[in-house]
């Protein structure tokens, strides 16, 4: 796995209304692709006060229709993380639903899922994720 940091946001592209404000990040590798992980000052701030690393998964879910999901856990939840600092780790996973039930769906508040593999799969790889800390609380997204 390669890593590098970056700790502000000169050539990262243009944020409107954001160049004054502090970014971090760190170059990292998913599925062999390349992928910047992005944080606000704010996420860096609460991550410095966090004594575990914190643990973002990034779901691609295939269903009825193709969802992206971002999950913030206190523990790494089972699977490969990637280790992007000491304090943040990474994992990306491909999803599919077992079915396809309004019903089920409606009963569970989603569809039962099955993790997805193959060579297919293994080439999917998010881009650049954005991860914030707001009012107390994770916020995230990627982009593919």
């Amino acid at each position: 796995m390669q890593r590098s940091s970056a700790a502000s946001g000169k050539g990262q592209g243009f944020h409107f209304f954001g160049g004054w404000r502090r970014r971090h990040g760190a170059h990292v590798r998913v599925n062999g692709k390349p992928v910047y992980v992005e944080w606000s000052a704010a996420a860096q701030a609460a991550l410095d006060r966090r004594e575990l690393p914190l643990t973002v998964e990034l779901e691609l879910y295939f269903s009825c229709l193709v969802k992206k999901f971002v999950h913030f856990h206190e523990s790494a939840p089972a699977g490969d993380s990637i280790t992007v600092t000491e304090q943040l780790r990474l994992v990306f996973r491909p999803v599919t639903s077992s079915a396809c039930s309004m019903d089920l769906a409606d009963r569970l508040g989603r569809q039962p899922e099955v993790d997805l593999a193959g060579p297919i799969v293994s080439k999917l790889a998010p881009r650049r994720v954005w991860i914030d800390h707001r009012r107390g609380s994770w916020h995230g997204e990627y982009w593919l």
